[in-house]
């Protein structure tokens, strides 16, 4: 695939980072930052004043950070190193002798006795401390001042800093996440309970957290440093910035940005491949969520009759509630997970075809209750739930039409009083030729400047990304998204005889491919689309004929750049896809991703089979 050209480069930088000088200036402040946390850990260096035996003396002393029990590296050094053109000394040779155990740290020396007792040392060999990175939790800034910081992009740029730099490592822990879940401010963290409890979720020697003022019209960025362990202030300083990164307004013409079409990279992909479990029945959907509020979150798979909840433990699924519908006729489209009622539990939202309309319902689990019980029912509506980058989730929903399954607006549904109700309609752009619904559609802040791009799969099977303004930034030449399922709810309306009356009865509408669940997630400081991906042996000359289809997660990580395909980390596995879903990171297990894949003839007796694919996020 072809690299993208400067133009397309830069315009996607425009678009996903805003300015340059505004990132450059800040840039500047933040090394600043980095550099004045990189000298309170300075390495040790010493040297090897004499030699008794197996006790060395060593010329480090009381006030330096040296203890007893530290294990330091013995180094024996040999030629100068000079540099061919200036002729200058660059360095020494250095041999790697093994270490030394310090076991005494006094007034003006330390003693110390190499833990080989075979190894000769001599006088003059040098001591350093080992390399140990140190790693850094970053919480998002504070902002107390009127202007428009990004502070989204100023966190990200702080963790880029901080893992710049070859002592430092940022975890693929997403820190305002855990926060929000456990109801913490910031401050409320450093209580050493709730330090106790984050350090069972990820291990972290420090935490950065920092805010943005301003003093006489000028940025000021204060930062503190505290131990992850004990919560104790170890730092706090000021940096002055004339610039930081700021909210950029998308009203920029439509020549000053390409289109993106292509997305290439190199990198590792994130995910690692654990296991996989085949179910003899045809799966539909699935999506994660916490179904019971006990912190843990569950995978919930659809049939095309019946609701299963498994919860992943032990690299397995194991299957904890169900619910089956009572009519046969049901036929079961999709199903959604998301605490929308904001009880601590998340409801479970099923898109449910019965004969030619929906009768959509909601099923929960009732406090003390084990059970999944409805508390909506016979619902005309389609359900979609979506929170790109672990954001509180949103209820979307669309209604069936006439002559098509859907009809816009899409729009978003609220819970209040006990009861779900319309919400605000979303403000779609009106684009000739195309076609706003509910499956392969998400909204996300994706340049972080507080207004929602439009993330779709069109009606062939391509990604689309549009500007809140209705101007296309990504039309990607692969196929997305693209499987055998149709969607047929929806009636033509009546033909009208010249009598005025009705002509016969009513006739199907013209059914719609779905288009499968696409996801925004963070991992650590990276942000990436998760696109489902089915290759037909039809190849791309006939998009809607699918053909032996071998199904797949494609992942395109959001740089400033733009978007950016991964290797394939999942290989395409044999069936199309029905769906995926994302467990957080819970008690010894890291974030996890499960794909369904349906293989219509295989098995006994050409059965249908369907497979759950796992795999675990890299950090």
């Amino acid at each position: 695939m072809k690299k993208l050209n400067l133009s397309l480069v830069l315009a996607c930088m425009l678009w996903l980072a805003g300015t340059v000088p505004t990132l450059a200036a800040s840039g500047e402040s933040l090394d600043r930052i980095v550099n004045q946390i990189d000298s309170m850990f300075p390495p040790l260096e010493g040297i090897v004043v004499s030699v008794d035996k197996q006790i060395l003396t060593l010329d480090l002393k009381q006030g330096q950070p040296v203890k007893r029990g530290d294990r330091l590296k013995l180094i024996r050094f040999g030629k100068d190193i000079i540099h061919p053109i200036s002729k200058k000394k660059i360095g020494r040779k250095e041999t790697d002798l093994g270490e030394v155990k310090v076991i005494e740290v006094r007034k003006d020396f330390s003693l110390a006795r190499p833990t080989d007792p075979t190894t000769l040392v001599r006088v003059s060999d040098g001591v350093q401390s080992p390399f140990n990175k140190l790693t850094f939790l970053v919480a998002t800034p504070r902002i107390k001042t009127k202007k428009k910081i990004n502070r989204a992009h100023l966190r990200i740029e702080l963790e880029e800093k901080l893992a710049s730099n070859p002592r430092f490592k940022v975890p693929t822990f997403e820190l305002d996440l855990w926060l929000l879940e456990n109801n913490l401010s910031v401050q409320d963290m450093l209580k050493p309970k709730h330090l106790d409890k984050l350090n069972r979720q990820v291990k972290a020697d420090y935490l950065l957290i920092s805010s943005v003022r301003s003093i006489k019209q000028k940025l000021v960025l204060s930062y503190k440093l505290y131990s992850a362990r004990t919560g104790q202030l170890e730092k706090q300083a000021k940096i002055m910035s004339d610039e930081l990164p700021v909210k950029q307004s998308q009203q920029r013409s439509y020549k000053e940005q390409a289109v993106q079409r292509s997305f290439t990279g190199t990198k590792e992909g994130p995910v690692k491949y654990i296991g996989k479990q085949e179910f003899d029945f045809r799966i539909v959907d699935l999506d994660a969520g916490d179904i019971n509020g006990d912190g843990r979150e569950e995978l919930v798979v659809l049939a095309s009759n019946r609701v299963i909840v498994y919860e992943y433990r032990n690299k397995k699924l194991k299957q904890v509630a169900r619910f089956r519908a009572k009519n046969k006729n049901n036929k079961f489209l999709g199903v959604d997970v998301g605490d929308i009622n904001r009880n601590g539990r998340d409801e479970i939202f099923v898109t449910n075809q019965l004969g030619d309309s929906l009768s959509s319902f909601v099923l929960e689990v009732r406090r003390g209750k084990k059970r999944l019980q409805k508390t909506w029912d016979d619902v005309n509506l389609y359900f979609r739930v979506i929170h790109p980058f672990g954001k509180k989730p949103v209820l979307l929903t669309q209604s069936p039409g006439y002559n098509n399954p859907f009809r816009s607006p899409i729009s978003k549904m609220v819970y209040r009083k006990g009861r779900y109700l319309p919400g605000k309609k979303l403000r779609l752009p009106s684009i000739h030729g195309t076609e706003f619904i509910l499956y392969g559609f998400t909204l996300a802040d994706i340049n972080a400047d507080g207004k929602d791009e439009i993330v779709m799969l069109d009606k062939d099977a391509r990604l689309r990304v549009y500007s809140a303004s209705g101007r296309v930034l990504v039309h990607s030449n692969e196929y997305y998204g693209r499987g055998p399922r149709m969607i047929e709810v929806g009636v033509e309306e009546e033909d009208i005889g010249e009598s005025g009356m009705a002509q016969g009865s009513a006739r199907e509408s013209e059914p719609v491919q779905y288009r499968g669940r696409i996801s925004f997630i963070r991992q650590g400081t990276k942000r990436y689309l998760l696109l489902p991906k089915n290759d037909s042996a039809a190849g791309s000359l006939v998009p809607g004929l699918i053909v032996n289809p071998r199904g797949s997660i494609a992942f395109l990580d959001l740089t400033r750049e733009g978007f950016e395909k991964l290797p394939a980390s999942i290989r395409k596995q044999k069936g199309y896809i029905a769906g995926h879903g994302i467990l957080k990171p819970q008690k010894n297990t890291p974030k996890s991703l499960h794909m369904a894949t349906v293989d219509e003839k295989s098995g006994l007796r050409g059965r249908t089979v369907s497979t759950v694919y796992s795999y675990f996020f890299q950090k």
